[in-house]
């Protein structure tokens, strides 16, 4: 991450405005990753005690469902599409579009190592298959004629997929490498995505983002189960995981890029969000008041991939930059064994 606005660079770390690919630094391969997702292997018979005749035939056997047949083609409610066969998370709501196929069409996975890719050569033509990264359950194909941002176009199966319904929480709170971690370990999260919102620029980069000219803040995207993790404990992890003193950014990183931000869906996160930071201020734990905003979402344009769960790909680097910064210092003086991930 940056450090921006005259402050000192951390050694070692490129000027403001420069894309660090995943391979710099001691990285984590994408084998790594998907070891960290976990691997579920049953024989065929244990697969036809869980699974429908047709959920089988399609992940196991890799089968296709009739176009327009599917349970997910028209479906339009927000959340979550897990795999039928592991309920690992791949797609979500939305990233989904009409393709007009007949089939449900996303523009991406729910994150790249969810899904695995492999080449196709069935049917007399050459494809892109696409499976569960988890239990390699056949989903469909991916082809290069989607719309923007991606131009992909993710065909999946209805009965490979099982509906999740799920909230979403929104916040900045400076460099956000360090604002995925401490909603990954929560129970009742299901996804994290890095991004860019709150500005006026379409489809920002990591590049125009830095420049701080787009309007756009460096923020986290939280999807949650509310029946298992609220609202609230996600306020109370972001307060543990930021100086909300500080509002033209967090400690080392200075610009309107890193300003702190909570994004509210609706008015009832609006209420919670306001009550949240009036307790913090009563608290006493600060000498000033928090000088965070509260402001309705925005569009929310996911990061680039070498900055989704940077500190698992980067772990060393990521550790340096967060000591380096001042963070890890501060939440650990702040709040003790309560503060950060």
């Amino acid at each position: 991450m940056l450090i921006a606005g005259g402050a000192a660079l951390l050694a070692g770390f490129p000027p403001a405005g420069t894309a660090v690919p995943a391979s710099s630094g001691t990285s984590v391969s994408k084998e790594t990753l998907m070891e960290r997702i976990g691997k579920v292997e049953k024989t065929e018979a244990e697969w036809k005690k869980i699974l429908t005749p047709e959920e089988f035939y399609i992940l196991r056997e890799k089968g296709t469902e009739r176009a327009f047949s599917g349970e997910y083609n028209d479906h339009k409610e927000s959340g979550v599409y897990r795999c039928a066969g592991c309920g690992l998370p791949l797609f979500a709501a939305e990233d989904k579009f009409d393709s007009g196929s007949g089939w449900p069409s996303y523009i991406r996975p729910i994150a790249p190592s969810h899904v695995r890719e492999e080449t196709d050569n069935s049917l007399l033509m050459r494809r892109t298959e696409v499976l569960c990264a988890r239990c390699g359950g056949h989903q469909g194909h991916v082809f290069a004629d989607g719309p923007p941002p991606t131009g992909l176009r993710y065909c999946i199966n209805s009965a490979s997929l099982n509906f999740v319904k799920t909230e979403t929480a929104v916040f900045a709170g400076g460099c956000f490498w360090c604002m995925q971690p401490p909603y990954d370990k929560l129970e009742g999260v299901i996804t994290t995505t890095v991004g860019y919102t709150g500005g006026n620029t379409e489809n920002p980069d990591y590049e125009s983002v830095t420049s701080g000219n787009t309007g756009h803040v460096e923020a986290v995207r939280i999807r949650f189960d509310p029946e298992k993790v609220s609202f609230k404990t996600l306020m109370a992890e972001f307060w543990r995981n930021i100086n909300p003193t500080m509002r033209e950014g967090q400690f080392a990183d200075i610009g309107p890029q890193y300003r702190p931000v909570i994004f509210v869906q609706n008015e009832a996160q609006k209420a919670e969000a306001l009550a949240s930071r009036e307790a913090l201020n009563k608290s006493g734990r600060f000498d000033r008041p928090a000088a965070v905003d509260i402001e309705p979402a925005a569009a929310f344009y996911p990061a680039e991939d070498y900055h989704q769960s940077y500190y698992q790909k980067n772990p060393m680097r990521y550790e340096m930059y967060k000591r380096g910064s001042g963070r890890a210092g501060y939440l650990k003086r702040v709040w003790g064994d309560e503060g950060g991930p």
